[in-house]
């Protein structure tokens, strides 16, 4: 019995001796294609620092420009999230391949969708700024495309859910598909509107921040303009706002999800349950309808320079279709860079939450002022965008994938560590307990009881990551960290759409390949 247990132990070890090698050679292999080098990092390091000291005194008084740029971007991710969100309910109902009226209509409205999804939210923002020039208007539509796919994509996949035998017995009494969707489907999605809102509103609001350097609105295009006058006083000044911001909304997000998990209003009967689930969607209807409409009031929209705009989105959609095919060796090059940032900050970025998770769960943290300590900088990890760290990151090593590659392994570490670090704290304790009984410390109890129980979770967490990063690695280079972002944003700028429509599909491609890969891989785990 002893012996086997020692083989079992033996082979276990092996196995983790021979990931780990795997793993070093990965880093070294992945290293090299986004030139990363400790000489460079460290030489950049006294200029970084240098701008830190520098974002040391902050500015107060650039406080109330500052505000009102920040009151804007809330403005744009409030109503581009409602518009999103609102726009998607009847689309889903396309969709669905459970309700769906045509299921051609549904492959097809997919299929669109899907190539679309692929799209990063500042490459939406740049093109429409290029047609209707910058300010709030690009920055609010670009959003509004974002919210939309992904409302869509979370009702679908909730209508798809429902129980086939409960559609089924409301068909058999004579329903017709109105009442089906009236007594079926309704009641499910305007219960999920509020938590999707609320999702997607987190998402739009750390996007909303970084429009601005594409002129698309918001407090991006004075941080902007602050980074290239130097002005590092008046960047402190802003971080510190944006940080406090976003902070405040992830904790209200939080507070309202958790609260209509917990409501419940005892009703008398399942159709005076349907009728209140209905009154409180028209009431949030209404609500959001009247913030939508103040918003607009506040934004001079001229409807020639609309109509002009319109125009020009037909002419350079039908040019866009023209792909300049000569272009395509710079395509590939492109692609392969915004390619090996993604894997390199994922690998790193996974590595990093897995030694950084243990010290941030209440359960394996040795001690309470740790997990204080460790999800706090986990908090400051994940706050900022990649684009925005990227920033600080190109002054330090100058331009290039290892700019790119730092910024979004910051970021990857601190979403995983946070998502990594829940799933650690919700695993069962028995098997720490029993490891724990024979003497071992919380990391050994983590290393043979809670990783090898929650490890498929995590990878399938990285999995998800990895997708989000080769989205982000697209647009990192349009500050000129790397990747197919930088001759992208520079054909944009130059009007150069046939080649703009050619850069498009590559990413497309390149997205939808990475997504069916990692979903291909989560099945097989699950």
């Amino acid at each position: 019995m002893i012996s086997n247990y020692k083989n079992y132990i033996n082979k276990n070890n092996q196995r983790t001796y021979v990931l780990i090698f795997f793993l070093i050679m990965s880093l070294v292999f992945l290293g090299l294609m986004v030139n990363f080098s400790f000489i460079k990092i460290y030489k950049g390091i006294p200029s970084m620092y240098n701008l830190f000291e520098r974002m040391m005194s902050p500015n107060l008084a650039y406080g109330q420009e500052v505000f009102s740029k920040l009151l804007e971007t809330i403005e744009i991710a409030v109503t581009s999230t409602i518009m999103g969100v609102l726009l998607a309910i009847p689309f889903a109902l396309l969709t669905a391949r459970n309700i769906t009226p045509n299921k051609y209509i549904s492959i097809g409205l997919n299929t669109l969708f899907s190539f679309l999804r692929t799209i990063p939210n500042l490459i939406w923002a740049a093109l429409l700024v290029s047609i209707f020039s910058i300010g709030q208007l690009p920055g609010m539509m670009a959003l509004t495309i974002t919210a939309f796919l992904i409302s869509l994509k979370l009702f679908k996949e909730n209508i798809e859910t429902i129980s086939e035998n409960l559609i089924n017995s409301t068909k058999s009494v004579g329903a017709t598909r109105l009442q089906i969707l009236r007594h079926c489907v309704l009641p499910t999605m305007l219960e999920l509107t509020v938590s999707v809102f609320f999702m997607v509103f987190e998402t739009n609001i750390r996007s909303a921040t970084v429009l601005g350097l594409v002129g698309a609105g918001g407090i991006g295009q004075i941080m902007w303009r602050d980074l290239n006058h130097l002005r590092y006083d008046n960047l402190a000044t802003l971080i510190l706002m944006l940080f406090i911001t976003i902070l405040t909304i992830d904790g209200l997000s939080l507070l309202v999800r958790n609260q209509i998990k917990k409501t419940y209003i005892p009703c008398k009967s399942i159709e005076s349950h349907r009728r209140f689930i209905i009154f409180r969607g028209m009431t949030i209807l209404v609500i959001f309808l009247t913030i939508i409409l103040g918003v607009f009031n506040s934004i001079d929209i001229n409807m020639l320079r609309f109509k002009l705009g319109l125009e020009q989105a037909q002419s350079m959609i039908l040019r866009m279709f023209y792909i300049d095919l000569t272009y395509l060796p710079r395509l590939l090059e492109g692609i392969k860079e915004s390619f090996f940032i993604a894997i390199f900050s994922t690998l790193t970025g996974a590595i990093g939450a897995l030694f950084l998770s243990f010290f941030a769960a209440y359960n394996t943290s040795p001690s309470k002022a740790m997990v204080l300590i460790s999800k706090g900088i986990t908090n400051i990890l994940r706050t900022f965008p990649p684009i925005v760290t990227a920033i600080i990151f190109f002054r330090g090593v100058g331009p290039g994938p290892l700019a790119g590659s730092m910024a979004l392994s910051i970021y990857t570490t601190g979403v995983l560590t946070k998502l990594y670090s829940e799933v650690i704290e919700h695993s069962h304790e028995n098997t720490k307990n029993s490891i724990l009984s024979t003497g071992c410390s919380n990391l050994i109890s983590f290393r043979h009881g809670i990783l090898p129980q929650t490890l498929p979770t995590f990878i399938s967490l990285v999995l998800y990551r990895l997708e989000s990063n080769i989205r982000t690695s697209t647009i990192l280079g349009i500050i000129g960290a790397g990747g197919i972002g930088t001759i992208l944003s520079m054909n944009i700028t130059w009007r150069n759409w046939e080649r703009v429509g050619l850069l498009i599909l590559g990413i497309a491609v390149m997205v939808m390949i990475i997504d069916s890969l990692s979903y291909y891989l989560r099945k097989r785990m699950s």
